[in-house]
């Protein structure tokens, strides 16, 4: 039912594109258009992308408990569970607040009950209906299929967000173990060991340098799995970023509630499109912090081992990729928002 809308949703926009079609505010209803399409266009390719990505949890999960419980063995993490339920209350609520907010933006506070769903669908999704093609039983299934599509929208940034936290967690409690052998190691540096004792450490850097390879080759599975999800997720918030400022740079409604409607807007699209991109970019920060404390370990304690994972976290790059297209460290979220401040800089200049 969403690639019916979606192709529906073009369609109307190629009948813009080419005159066909008779509009009164052609910028206004071209913008419409255009947006119209990608919101329902990334909710097509997200259900997609979902539903491949519960398709192969099964078979990533195993990996990821074989990871945890096999060779180098860890103390859990007792506040991850905390945290995520904090994350997911929080994307849950401001989403809610977010929809809630558009909902009333688009009808205004004086709409008569009767009247309002009619207004809504036909505020909301003019790029698909004219007002003398409106029937109820077209409007029931675009209000289901749009609260679907904002789902989606919000679903698919959780989903990256929170896989990232557990990979993050992971490196976490490895540098942590490291930070804590080298401490004993730089303790006991001058001590004398036994023959027994050496081949007990050099065993002890052997399972931590292959639980960081375990670990990498983990994040370079889910970076495999979740490539094209994470690619829709920059591209569609990047590009409803701008659509946002764009149309706050030519006017906002001097309506209270649309103001604070837009703000809002802005404000949350922000937020989310920088926690997806800090919190995949955790992932390459903390693939890195176990090497000061590998430079400050002992030279009487520095062994191949050592030598070997050094090499190993210094040119080994970890980072979850866009289908490899880009990397996202926390260089890309200062390159995107200089892209953003160009674009908006542009349009200042040439806008009339």
């Amino acid at each position: 039912m969403l690639s019916v809308i979606e192709v529906f949703a073009i369609w109307k926009l190629i009948r813009v594109l080419t005159g066909s079609t008779l509009i009164s505010n052609g910028n206004k209803s071209l913008i419409g258009r255009v947006s119209g399409s990608i919101f329902y266009g990334n909710a097509v390719l997200s259900l997609i992308l979902c539903w491949r990505a519960v398709n192969t949890w099964k078979k990533l999960s195993i990996n990821w408990l074989r990871v945890e419980t096999k060779g180098l063995l860890l103390s859990p993490d007792f506040s991850i569970k905390r945290k995520i339920t904090f994350v997911v209350s929080f994307i849950t609520l401001c989403a809610i607040i977010e929809h809630t907010l558009s909902m009333i933006a688009a009808t205004g506070l004086d709409c008569p009950p009767e009247k309002y769903f009619e207004q809504y669908i036909l505020s909301s999704h003019g790029f698909l209906l004219h007002t003398w093609e409106y029937t109820l039983w077209i409007a029931i299934p675009i209000f289901i299929l749009s609260k679907s599509a904002t789902i989606l929208w919000n679903f698919q940034d959780l989903i990256i967000i929170l896989i990232s936290m557990g990979l993050a967690s992971r490196y976490h409690r490895l540098n942590s173990f490291v930070k804590h052998v080298v401490r004993y190691e730089k303790r006991d540096g001058n001590m004398e060991k036994f023959k027994t004792e050496i081949y007990y450490q050099l065993n002890v850097w052997r399972n931590i340098r292959e639980a960081y390879a375990n670990q990498s080759a983990l994040v370079r599975q889910v970076d495999e799995e979740l490539g094209a999800l994470l690619l829709l997720s920059n591209l569609n918030n990047m590009y409803f970023i701008c659509l946002q400022l764009y149309l706050g740079l030519r006017k906002v409604d001097g309506v209270l509630i649309n103001r604070v409607y837009y703000f809002y807007s802005l404000g949350w699209l922000m937020v989310r499109a920088v926690s997806v991109v800090l919190a995949a970019a955790d992932v390459n920060l903390h693939s890195k912090r176990a090497l000061p404390y590998l430079y400050s370990c002992p030279s009487s304690s520095y062994n191949i081992e050592i030598r070997r994972l050094k090499n190993q976290l210094t040119h080994d790059h970890i980072a979850l990729s866009a289908m490899g297209f880009f990397y996202l460290d926390r260089q890309k979220l200062l390159q995107v928002a200089a892209a953003i401040v160009k674009y908006e800089l542009i349009l200042i200049q040439y806008d009339k």
